[in-house]
């Protein structure tokens, strides 16, 4: 074997120590790079020289340049991440949920309503008290702005989370493309068997963008085991990210989410994916992972034929904030709707028509009111009694027991065989512009008259002599003439001085069952204060919930992450050690080189 094959070999041994410290340097100069996997040099023998009967070694070469790299730790990565992902969402729009209801000691719409009821209890002491009554509109406008507020944060927390939908999907499809465009880019480099290490790391990136914001899964197609610990695995082959069994990438191409806003009133978003024939699959009821999968759970993913939603957490807030509210007004105004008054005009009743059922049209329940006349000295001289059946309507033709009938129909209410002071003599009752309304026929004789309810709360469902103004817990007030001039506000039920009535059972209404409706809910029969004490449980023990599950989680994150940190990312400590061993291997091959170099010139000088 001659000196310049030994030059040969030395240089291999150059050339090999090259590019350990050129990917050396690749690995410190990516240490910072969070999607960045450690690379080593695998170096291999060269195929030896046969001298004699002996073979000889020439030297050595770069067999390849991998990455260290666990697929089944990164897996487990990307799937811890897609739940803390979830958690995280959850929890940080649960704790704003939480921070509209504080509800702490002088805070939050308990304690409003505590001293809303104060404020009646004292009224019915001194019914005829001006400062209690101005005491009494000032807690009622406190607490009515209060459940106002919430609602409306609750409100435009739901609003966020559709334009954060909106802007996570945007994102998932960049993504996609991305990863497409990366797939085609490896599937290129490595034709002739060389391995595209930074484009799988950009790719693992996005990969676990992926799965943090929809739950993403990949399939890499052919695995095989590579790198310097057992579970190291290198996956090869063909290539899909999933979700739901739906292929977003395949190989080198992608298939874009749709977001589609027509099936919600509100213009929520329902994300869509387009099938080849050009059908379309509801995916927002796949997609129950990472952060698109948290803000499904809270803003709803399913909505009704009316358009609204049908699942949600924030619909669900909002939706008993709602119903306290709308039994808030319709109990409050039931009983104020029992004071004396010489007229009284319903909200609007919509689009009624003389045949609609009354209880499915107004929503009121079945049984009985009663409509109690005082002459102008605040006695009680007479009272009607107005049934409601399954089957009464408005004011059907032919149905001789409608609503405008029985109160219209002239008759000796109070049995002493004259028609002079009863009900249908002394008001008129007539319906304008949608409003059901009841008026003195003759103010000069004083006449006047209170709906005492029986159970169907007819008086609150439509709004009869009104404390509260509105229909739900977005558009609650006091009404304006009672916020204006407190000094009108009736205590009374009966019209004569000390009658405290009305005020009294104002204080009854905090402790006494009534029966809330919601269309999502049902019937619920509970006191005012415990409708909202279980919503602002139910969001605190949710809240806390999610902390305790995401506090579990982040543990099980940072475990695997310090898992897959110890495997795949950059040791400065450990590549400055590196850097030495191939500095040294450079200088050996070099000083082989230079005795060479000293070898071919006493070769040349014995020539001489």
């Amino acid at each position: 074997m001659s000196i310049f094959a030994g030059l040969n070999t030395a240089v291999t041994g150059l050339n090999s120590a090259q590019v350990g410290v050129n990917t050396t340097s690749h690995n410190i100069s990516n240490a910072e790079n969070k999607n960045y996997t450690r690379q080593r040099v695998a170096q291999e023998t060269n195929q030896p020289a046969k001298i004699g009967n002996s073979l000889m070694g020439t030297g050595t070469s770069v067999a390849s340049i991998t990455r260290v790299h666990s697929e089944f730790v990164y897996t487990r990565y990307q799937q811890s991440s897609e739940r803390a992902a979830y958690s995280g969402t959850l929890e940080q729009n649960l704790e704003e949920v939480s921070s509209f209801f504080p509800d702490m000691e002088g805070v939050g719409i308990k304690n409003d309503m505590e001293a809303y009821f104060r404020s009646w209890s004292s009224l019915a002491q001194d019914p005829s008290s001006v400062a209690q009554k101005e005491i009494l509109a000032a807690s009622a406008d406190n607490l009515v702005v209060g459940v106002n507020g919430a609602y409306q944060k609750l409100d435009q927390l739901h609003n966020h989370l559709n334009d954060e939908l909106k802007a996570n999907i945007d994102e998932v499809n960049r993504i996609i493309k991305d990863i497409a465009n990366i797939t085609g880019d490896i599937i290129r480099m490595e034709g002739d068997g060389s391995t595209a290490n930074d484009l799988r790391d950009k790719r693992d990136g996005l990969e676990t963008t992926l799965s943090r914001l929809i739950g993403a899964e990949f399939v890499h197609g052919n695995i095989s085991e590579s790198g310097d610990t057992p579970s190291t695995i290198e996956a090869q082959g063909i290539y899909s990210a999933m979700i739901g069994g739906v292929a977003l990438v395949s190989g080198s191409t992608y298939h874009e989410l749709t977001l589609d806003n027509s099936d919600s009133k509100d213009a929520f978003y329902t994300i869509k994916y387009r099938n080849q024939d050009k059908t379309f699959v509801d995916m927002s009821q796949v997609i129950d992972k990472g952060q698109v999968g948290a803000i499904l759970e809270l803003r709803g993913d399913r909505f009704d034929e009316n358009k609204n939603p049908v699942n949600g957490l924030i619909p669900d807030f909002k939706e008993r904030l709602d119903m306290f509210a709308r039994g808030l007004i319709q109990h409050t105004n039931s009983i104020y709707a029992e004071s004396a008054s010489p007229s009284m005009k319903s909200n609007s009743l919509g689009d009624i028509k003389a045949s609609d059922n009354l209880i499915e049209k107004l929503g009121v329940n079945e049984g009985s009111f009663n409509i109690v006349i005082y002459d102008k000295d605040g006695k009680e001289v007479g009272k009607r009694i107005i049934n409601i059946e399954p089957d009464t309507t408005f004011n059907a033709p032919l149905d001789e027991q409608s609503l405008i009938k029985q109160l219209q129909r002239v008759y000796d209410d109070n049995g002493d065989n004259s028609l002079l002071n009863d009900f249908a003599s002394q008001f008129n009752v007539y319906t304008s512009n949608d409003k059901l309304v009841i008026e003195q026929k003759n103010t000069a004789l004083g006449y006047t008259f209170g709906v005492e309810d029986n159970g169907t709360n007819f008086a609150g469902s439509i709004g009869l002599n009104r404390f509260f103004d509105g229909t739900g817990a977005g558009n609650i007030t006091v009404n304006r003439d009672a916020l204006n001039n407190p000094h009108k506000i009736r205590s009374h039920k009966a019209p004569v001085d000390g009658d405290n009535g009305v005020a009294d059972g104002m204080v009854r209404l905090q402790s006494e069952q009534w029966r809330f409706n919601s269309d999502r809910f049902g019937d619920v029969n509970d006191t005012i204060m415990g409708v909202y004490n279980e919503l602002s449980v139910d969001i605190s023990s949710k809240t806390e919930a999610i902390n305790l599950r995401k506090e579990t989680i982040d543990v099980q994150f940072n475990a695997i992450e310090d898992q897959l940190q110890k495997i795949s990312k950059v040791s400065i400590d450990t590549e400055l050690v590196n850097l030495m061993k191939y500095q040294t291997a450079y200088s050996a091959s070099g000083k082989v080189i230079t005795t060479l170099d000293r070898m071919i010139d006493t070769l040349l000088g014995m020539k001489q």
